[in-house]
């Protein structure tokens, strides 16, 4: 766990003489980079141990290797046409890196670089505070995205940190054609598709209203819309049934709606500051509908996480909309809760050669 608080640290003290002290363009692309940079070296050079996954997907890199081309083309007719396997285009991808003769290592490497600089692009572009965007990141969302889940890293990394920049340009064709790709690496990523026809939606009573109820629906109707949604993404059998088994996500939940009030109670203001404001308050409202089924069964954290990633945006907003006298003292609050929610999940740490 130290490794990762020095991490942070470090985080405070670039932002202290990059973006207090004389801020610039420059100095703000200088944080984001040397954010990126610290974040890539902790998910790449990461021991084989730490994340749930990592080894699994180390036997499947190997396995690959011994595929021919032929056998990794082949894979798309045999799960989009005979229904066997899936997410064949993750394995094109790794056969097109093993082209490098690199090993499992600069893959890791690789990954992290790709999600974790997509991610600092989307955030020097959009956040108002960068730090507090990189602590948010680093507190609720790099266990999962920097150690665990690779394939849902990766498409991620297309259909919401690329993928947003032709929603907020309404060019549909080049957002479809990132959601396809990014649906052959990882099936969740098609829940962001509907977030295209729905992120430029006024934010009005009527609006929120069908949302509620359809949040609501979700509750009361939960086997009959759960399961077809968790098969489709190809969750087995046993996890869709397990659907009345009460997820451990209460804390993650009610932080998601608190945010989601808080957001609200300032909208007018961010609305003036912000040409994109409907576009960030349509993902949370996503994100707060797709949060109501992991109280059913933890499996959607990884569905919900395509929305409840604009927490990033959001929670800087909500700080910047707060009076010039409280601001820095309501930033440190928040900024001190996130750390000391990070000491007490105690996630531990090795570096590859340890």
């Amino acid at each position: 766990m130290s490794v990762y608080l020095i991490n942070i640290g470090l985080l405070f003290i670039w932002a202290f003489f990059l973006l207090k002290m004389k801020p610039s363009e420059k100095k703000r692309i200088a944080f984001c980079a040397i954010a990126c940079l610290q974040w890539v070296l902790l998910s790449g050079l990461r021991h084989e141990s730490i994340g749930a996954d990592t080894v699994g997907y180390k036997r499947q890199y190997l396995q690959i290797a011994t595929q021919s081309w032929a056998d990794c083309f082949r894979m798309f007719e045999r799960v989009y046409v005979e229904g066997e396997g899936k997410d064949p285009g993750y394995i094109l991808l790794v056969k097109a890196f093993q082209v490098l003769h690199l090993d499992y290592r600069g893959f890791l490497i690789f990954v992290a670089l790709l999600f974790t600089a997509s991610m600092a692009i989307w955030i020097y572009r959009n956040s108002s505070m960068p730090c507090m965007s990189f602590l948010i990141y680093s507190v609720l969302f790099y266990s999962f995205y920097s150690i665990t889940g690779i394939r849902q890293t990766i498409a991620t990394a297309l259909v919401v940190f690329v993928g947003y920049k032709y929603v907020r340009e309404r060019k549909l064709l080049p957002f479809l054609l990132i959601a396809a790709i990014a649906f052959t690496i990882h099936k969740s990523a098609a829940v962001f598709i509907p977030y295209y026809f729905i992120a430029n939606w006024e934010i009005k009573p009527i609006w929120i209203g069908i949302c509620s109820l359809f949040g609501a629906a979700m509750l009361i109707f939960r086997q009959r819309l759960y399961v077809p949604i968790m098969l489709f993404l190809t969750y087995d059998e046993e996890q869709a049934e397990s659907i009345y088994m009460p997820g451990r996500t209460f804390t993650f939940t009610f932080l998601m709606l608190g945010v989601l009030v808080l957001a609200f109670s300032v909208y007018p203001l961010v609305n003036k500051r912000r040409s994109d404001a409907r576009f960030l308050y349509n993902a949370l409202i996503m994100a707060a509908i797709l949060v109501l089924m992991t109280m059913q069964n933890q499996s959607f954290m990884r569905v919900q996480q395509y929305y409840s990633l604009f927490v990033l945006l959001a929670i800087p907003e909500i700080i910047q909309s707060m009076d010039k006298k409280y601001r820095s003292l309501v930033y440190f609050v928040i900024a001190g809760a996130m750390v000391l929610m990070f000491i007490t999940t105690h996630p531990r740490y090795r570096f590859f050669w340890q």
